[in-house]
């Protein structure tokens, strides 16, 4: 029989463990940019200054719809996370009956730390605060993947 605490201990490996299977890429130094104070509905971005092969609309329009992704999340509105989710695109696997699963655990406090797009890819890193059962309200940080189909920026599905 597991007792609160080890339930709590598993929560927190758990969700650490689908975190990481989100980042994609090993995490490497980032450079430092600017950041500004963020509030729980409205997450404040920044961009660094090594996004090279990104053109400065294209990084406006990823920025746009990560804030957009992460204040659903927020939210907690599966509509908008099902829009923006790459499988829900026509021809993906996801279904929006089966989006309920699309909004994880309670967050709070997201904020976006970079927006940045290299070799066509979105790659964001987000921190937020995360209820993990009984240990509570638990910071957390993130790379966050996002795909470029037919001109429009999607996050990326996994299953």
């Amino acid at each position: 029989m597991l007792n609160s605490k080890r339930i709590g201990l598993l929560a927190v490996v758990i969700v650490s463990l689908s975190w990481a299977v989100h980042a994609e890429e090993p995490k490497t130094a980032l450079p430092a940019a600017s950041q500004t104070a963020a509030t729980p509905e409205q997450p404040a971005t920044t961009t660094p200054a090594t996004a090279q092969d990104a053109a400065p609309e294209q990084l406006q329009a990823l920025t746009e719809r990560v804030e957009r992704y992460w204040a659903a999340r927020q939210a907690r509105d599966v509509r908008t996370l099902y829009d923006l989710e790459s499988a829900a695109q026509p021809g993906g696997w996801l279904k929006l009956e089966n989006a309920m699963s699309l909004q994880g655990l309670p967050i709070r406090k997201a904020k976006v730390e970079e927006v940045r797009i290299e070799d066509g890819k979105g790659i964001t890193r987000i921190s937020a605060e995360v209820m993990i059962g009984t240990i509570g309200w638990t910071r957390q940080t993130i790379e966050d993947p996002w795909v470029l189909l037919d001109g429009q920026w999607y996050h990326e599905t996994f299953r």
